[in-house]
């Protein structure tokens, strides 16, 4: 299901002549999270790992497409693996299985053993009933977020976001319970990874359609309540819709706004590149009540359920923002302001939605498991979404993809260092 890796300093970035710098990202990426939840070295260490990950991937047969998460971010570092991410393991497993390494699947890690002197000395595992201890000096867990794990989740989240769609699996965290019981730090924070508006899981290309910058965003009674330009910056745009009534965002736009996009394609990549089958893809939803078309705004603000006078006044406002050229209210950009007054129009509801978690076990730059002295609990390591000291309140913009990002990475390192203190 995952979508990009970030990298900088990348072979696929040198190739198409892009910098991507390693020092600018990083004092962006801490300048984001204002030096608040995010261990620097440990940021900086999967910066810095980054562009030679995709040079190992590259090496074993993996292509990668170059994307740019917003329009005006300076470099693109998003990586998307050509098969996405089902590629990338099946690449990597099928490696593993070429070299003789044992994958025991379906099963239920119990418990991890630490033996004299506190090292790690394997763990208890279970599949149906049946035990079963596996021996070694190292153990890295990487059990991803916890999605699905309602204790956690209350613990670390406020209630509105339970309500939330989830569009990631229902992981339980249960490495954060293993490795706490085996002595780690369990942070106090940790981040969830939320994006809206989304119209759909994985429909394309309502999904961009929805985010274009000439379209209004209204909410369930009819009023418009952010800047839409910051609708290609979705883990930002999210926090305005999660204040809106029933957390719900309409999509509004007119036969202009959709010939345009059906045409030239969507702010993202435009050049180029049109959009066809648009006009097929609104027919197709409305008919499973996700879009309306309608011929008024009174029909649109039925479906919406918002007073159609209020809805009236709204789209009279923003007309006439756009015929002066300034949006008194937003302050959205000119180039945006299309005002909406070609029937049919349209109306998309999106949702704000969960795609994972981040957190919370305390790890170092080595991606060694620390305890609650900040020591590191001999041959136990953690990597990707079931760590903490990498990402801030709000997930990071700037380090686009860097949850699939980091979980590669931090697992590379965390191999590596494993490696290395059993055969030191």
């Amino acid at each position: 299901m995952a979508g990009g890796l970030f990298a900088c300093g990348s072979p696929v970035q040198e190739r198409q002549g892009i910098s991507a710098d390693g020092d600018y990202l990083f004092k962006r990426a801490m300048e984001w999270a204002h030096w608040t939840r995010v261990d620097p070295k440990i940021l900086r260490a999967f910066i810095n790992k980054s562009g030679d990950t995709i040079h190992w991937l590259e090496d074993k047969g993996l292509e990668f497409d170059l994307v740019r998460l917003y329009p005006d971010q300076p470099a693109p570092v998003q990586h998307n693996p050509r098969g996405h991410g089902a590629r990338l393991i099946q690449v990597l497993s099928k490696e593993c299985r070429d070299r003789g390494v044992q994958l025991f699947l379906n099963r239920s890690v119990e418990k991890i053993r630490r033996g004299e002197g506190g090292n790690v000395a394997g763990v208890l595992a279970t599949r149906d009933g049946e035990e079963m201890e596996i021996k070694t000096g190292a153990v890295i867990i990487a059990t991803g977020g916890f999605c699905g794990n309602h204790e956690l989740f209350r613990k670390y989240f406020p209630p509105s976001y339970e309500g939330m769609t989830l569009s990631g699996l229902p992981l339980t965290g249960d490495g954060i319970r293993l490795a706490a019981e085996a002595g780690a730090a369990i942070e106090e924070f940790a981040t969830v990874i939320k994006e809206g508006p989304r119209f759909d899981l994985y429909t394309w290309p309502l999904m961009a359609l929805e985010r274009e910058p000439a379209t209004i965003w209204v909410n369930k009674n009819g009023k418009r309540f952010t800047d839409e330009s910051t609708g290609y910056r979705v883990f930002e745009s999210v926090n305005a819709i999660l204040r809106q009534p029933e957390q719900v965002c309409y999509t509004l736009l007119d036969t202009r706004i959709r010939d345009f996009c059906e045409k030239n394609g969507f702010m993202l990549g435009r050049r180029g590149s049109g959009a066809p089958g648009m006009e097929k893809a609104l027919q197709s939803e409305a008919e499973k009540d996700k879009v309306k078309i309608a011929d008024s705004w009174e029909e649109i603000a039925g479906w919406i359920g918002a007073d159609p006078s209020a809805l009236k006044e709204t789209i009279a406002e923003y007309n006439a923002y756009c015929k002066q050229g300034y949006d008194e209210a937003f302050a959205k950009e000119p180039e945006y302001l299309l005002p909406l007054e070609s029937a049919p129009f349209y109306a998309i509801r999106g949702l704000a939605v969960l795609l994972d978690t981040i957190g919370g076990i305390r790890i170092n730059e080595r991606m060694e498991v620390l305890d609650n002295r900040n020591d590191p609990i001999p041959g136990l390591y953690a990597a990707g979404v079931v760590t903490s000291g990498w990402e801030s309140e709000v997930y990071c913009s700037e380090l686009s993809a860097s949850a699939f990002g980091f979980a590669v990475n931090s697992g590379r390192i965390a191999g590596e260092n494993a490696l290395a203190a059993l055969t030191c």
